[in-house]
C-alpha cells in the first residue's frame, strides 16, 4: 500500500503518540507487563512518526517495569537450497553459501519482518539475541533475561527468547497481523509430541574463534500452515482482548495460555 493510500484509508484524524497509547490502553497493555509483537505498520493506517511513534508509544505505556520484544529474523542467512520466496538459481547456491556476511547483531538487517522491528533493533536500550536466522530484541526491565540466547541448535525453543517469555508469564501483540505471524506457535512444536515431526540440519554464516564460518545446527521442520486455524480455535475456547490499535485488528494474549493449548491442538490435530 502507498502512502497515498494509508493516508486516504485512515479515517478522521492521523494516528499520533497519543493515540496510540489510548488504544494500547484499552486493549489491555498495562505498564510492567512483558510483550512480544508481532506488528504491521500499514495496518495501523497513518502514523505521525511512523514505526517511531509506534514504539514510544508501546515503551510509554509498559514503562520502566515493563519489557517489549520483537523478532527480527533474518531468514537469508540460511541454505540457498531451501530459499522460495523468491528461489535462486541452483547454480548460485555454492557462491551465497561461501560469501554471505556473518550474522552481526549491529548490522545484519531483519527481513519480511515490517519497518517497526527494524527500526526497533537500532534504539539504544535494545539488545538483539545471537541466532543467524531468528533473533530477537528486547528493551526494558527484563531485557537480559529474555536475550540469554547463544545457542544455535532448535532455534525458538525453550532456551530462545519466546521460551523465556513463556517463563514470565509474558504476552502476545499480535498488532494488525494474524496468527500467520505468530512465532510463539513455534514453541508449541518443539513442546509438542505429534506424529511426523522432523529433525533436520540447517546451515547459517556465523563468526567463530573470529572467522566466518558457514555453520551446521540442528533443528525440527516448522509447519505453520495449520497457525490460523488455531489461533481461531484457541478464540472460541478462551477469552482473549480484541480492539484497534489505530486502524489495525489486534489481539492481546497470554502466551502461555496459548503455547499450552497448541500443544495439546497438535498432539490431537497434527497427522
Amino acid at each position: 500500500m502507498s502512502e497515498k493510500d494509508t493516508i486516504n484509508a485512515t479515517e478522521e484524524r492521523p494516528h499520533t503518540i497519543t493515540s496510540l497509547i489510548s488504544d494500547l490502553r484499552k486493549l489491555g497493555v498495562q505498564s510492567g507487563m512483558t510483550v512480544l509483537v508481532h506488528s504491521s505498520l500499514s495496518s495501523i493506517g497513518w502514523v505521525c512518526g511512523g514505526a517511531v511513534s509506534v514504539i514510544l508509544a508501546l515503551e510509554k505505556v509498559l514503562g520502566k517495569t515493563g519489557t517489549l520484544l520483537m523478532p527480527t529474523h533474518s531468514g537469508d542467512l540460511s541454505d540457498p537450497k531451501n530459499w522460495g520466496n523468491p528461489a535462486v538459481p541452483e547454480a548460485w547456491w555454492d557462491t551465497i553459501r561461501a560469501e554471505m556476511p556473518a550474522f552481526d547483531p549491529a548490522l545484519t538487517p531483519t527481513r519480511g519482518m515490517g519497518i517497526i522491528p527494524e527500526t526497533f533493533r537500532k534504539q539504544k536500550g535494545v539488545i538483539r539475541s545471537s541466532h543467524p536466522n531468528a533473533s530477537f530484541a528486547a528493551w526494558g526491565k527484563n531485557n537480559t533475561y529474555l536475550i540469554q540466547d547463544n545457542h544455535l541448535d532448535y532455534q525458538m525453543n525453550e532456551k530462545s527468547p519466546i521460551g523465556r517469555l513463556y517463563e514470565l508469564d509474558g504476552y502476545i501483540l499480535l498488532l494488525g497481523v494474524d496468527y500467520m505471524n505468530n512465532t510463539s506457535f513455534h514453541l508449541a512444536e518443539y513442546k509438542a509430541d505429534y506424529s511426523g515431526k522432523e529433525e533436520v540440519l540447517e546451515y547459517a554464516p556465523v563468526m567463530e574463534k573470529g572467522r566466518r564460518v558457514w555453520k551446521a545446527y540442528h533443528d525440527i521442520a516448522f509447519d505453520c500452515d495449520d497457525f490460523e486455524s488455531i489461533g481461531q480455535s484457541y478464540e472460541k475456547e478462551n477469552p482473549i482482548k480484541i480492539g484497534l490499535i489505530g486502524s489495525a485488528n489486534s489481539r492481546l494474549i497470554r502466551q502461555k495460555e496459548l503455547v499450552d493449548y497448541s500443544v495439546r491442538w497438535m498432539e490431537l490435530n497434527r497427522k
